[in-house]
């Protein structure tokens, strides 16, 4: 079976976005941060990154998590563990 695109995975981040930031509505896009997204707290973001975990089957890195800044960066990270399974 083929791994999940890019586009794919970012698709998946966004409906689980949504869900986190309780905003059916939100658009979210590679350069958006926690200044962009109304919501985005420490603990949304732990909550996202959980949803990301469990949607996605494994678990990120500590120094991975410190690095990302951007919904790029959580797109990117995730990628690449996706890609690794």
């Amino acid at each position: 079976m083929d791994s999940p695109t890019r586009n794919s995975i970012s698709n998946t981040i966004q409906e689980l976005s949504r869900k986190v930031f309780d905003n059916p509505s939100l658009t979210i896009s590679d350069s958006m941060g926690p200044n962009d997204i109304p919501g985005w707290t420490s603990l949304t973001f732990t909550q996202l990154l959980t949803e990301i975990e469990t949607t996605f089957n494994f678990k990120f890195k500590i120094f991975e998590i410190i690095k990302m800044q951007t919904i790029g960066g959580i797109v990117d990270v995730t990628t690449q563990h996706v890609s690794q399974q």
